[in-house]
């Protein structure tokens, strides 16, 4: 299995829509807009928009295409266990995470002014690798879900609205519904988390909890899917 992550991840850096999207959009937005007195908070929303993405696009994406290539078929004759593959793709998602969440941190230290105690930057590093998992399995379920090309650009959709809707991009307060639907949006609630490690703080327990929702519930749905895809094959 490790050696099929590893393959994966080789082969997804060397895809230019994600470098672009996930590693260098992040660090362009901090550089044009975060190196202001607001630096902390402007590197945590793009370090969650770069974890954001890399697990739902990093996990999905590779899916899709796959799936697109008939790529998932010929695996069945390989020794790699179907639960190992699905292991690896949700393993997969959370590491492609790294890059553009470095990439964020780096600029922020170097060009922002940026300083963290030890403890707080292991504990954001912590939050945003774990907080990538639900993104990383929903990335999976809508993959599974969607065919062909529908899958690659409503993964892309699906982000920016998370993204914009979380409140990581943009500004001004949302109006109405959307207003009352933020706080249960797991990028609304990982950037909450990260405001506050950020700021020495621990984070809610609540937004914790909807982070755990999302995760649990696109597990079931990933698994559900994926048992369908298997027996489909």
């Amino acid at each position: 299995m490790f050696s099929f992550v590893r393959f994966e991840i080789f082969r997804s850096l060397r895809n230019v829509r994600y470098l672009l999207l996930l590693v260098i959009m992040p660090v362009g937005l901090y550089l044009i807009y975060g190196r202001t007195s607001n630096s902390v908070p402007a590197m945590v929303a793009m370090a969650v928009y770069a974890a954001a993405g890399g697990g739902l696009i990093g996990s999905g994406g590779g899916v899709a295409e796959d799936r697109l290539r008939g790529w998932l078929r010929q695996l069945r004759v390989t020794p790699l266990a179907d639960a190992h593959w699905l292991t690896g793709k949700i393993v997969q998602g959370m590491l492609m995470i790294l890059p553009g969440v470095a990439g964020v941190c780096l600029a922020a230290v170097t060009t922002g002014g940026v300083r963290l105690g030890a403890g707080q930057w292991a504990g954001l590093a912590a939050l945003l690798l774990l907080g990538s998992l639900p993104f990383a399995l929903l990335g999976l379920s809508l993959a599974l879900t969607l065919k062909g090309k529908t899958a690659q650009i409503g993964l892309v959709v699906i982000f920016f609205a998370l993204a914009a809707l979380g409140g990581i991009i943009g500004s001004g307060a949302l109006p109405g519904v959307l207003a009352t639907i933020q706080p249960y949006l797991p990028t609304y609630s990982l950037a909450q988390a990260g405001y506050a490690i950020a700021g020495g703080h621990g984070p809610q327990a609540s937004g914790l909890a909807v982070l755990a929702g999302w995760a649990l519930a696109a597990a079931a749905s990933a698994l559900v899917l994926w048992r369908r895809e298997a027996g489909a094959r």
